[in-house]
């Protein structure tokens, strides 16, 4: 598995934009989708940010994704809730899942179980992602989940999935 896999696995999906903020694990997802012409590439320097612009392209009718390490929650948290809890925005989230078990950073080891927490908290039905064939049925799962309306969702990608994309340069 490639990160151009993945890409073309998104583009395959009908994902038409990509709302970003590059993490070391995402970075060769991210530097595909920045070359993309199927699908469009927004790198926004804040989470907040990019979940705004998945939500606000999710009701203008289009299949938007927001990408990002999962502490980003925390940093979007006010958004997401303000956007998923009291307007009904919901929008698709791909995170990568720093924290996990394992984890060789000092400084990644809490960004697990704050993520599931907030996760809970703001309502996102969530799954964890460690291969591209399980990606390709989760993206399904996932936008019929938001098409009802009722929430958001999230794909953690593993450490795993994220290992293999650096790989593969």
């Amino acid at each position: 598995m490639t990160a151009d896999d993945v890409v073309r696995l998104m583009a395959d999906h009908g994902i038409e934009l990509v709302s970003a903020v590059p993490d070391s694990l995402l970075a060769p997802l991210c530097r595909r989708l920045s070359g993309s012409t199927a699908i469009r590439y927004v790198q926004t320097c804040d989470e907040a940010t990019a979940v705004g612009l998945a939500a606000g392209a999710t009701l203008g009718g289009a299949r938007a994704l927001a990408v990002m390490e999962n502490s980003g929650l925390r940093r979007a948290c006010e958004t997401l809730s303000r956007f998923t809890l009291s307007h009904r925005l919901h929008c698709v989230m791909l995170l990568s899942h720093r924290g996990a078990f394992g984890e060789a950073n000092w400084w990644g080891v809490a960004h697990s179980p704050t993520m599931r927490t907030h996760l809970d908290m703001l309502r996102m039905a969530a799954c964890e992602v460690n291969t591209v064939d399980e990606l390709s049925d989760r993206l399904d799962d996932a936008y019929a989940m938001l098409a009802t309306g009722q929430q958001s969702v999230a794909l953690v990608v593993s450490p795993s999935f994220c290992e293999h994309m650096a790989d593969s340069r």
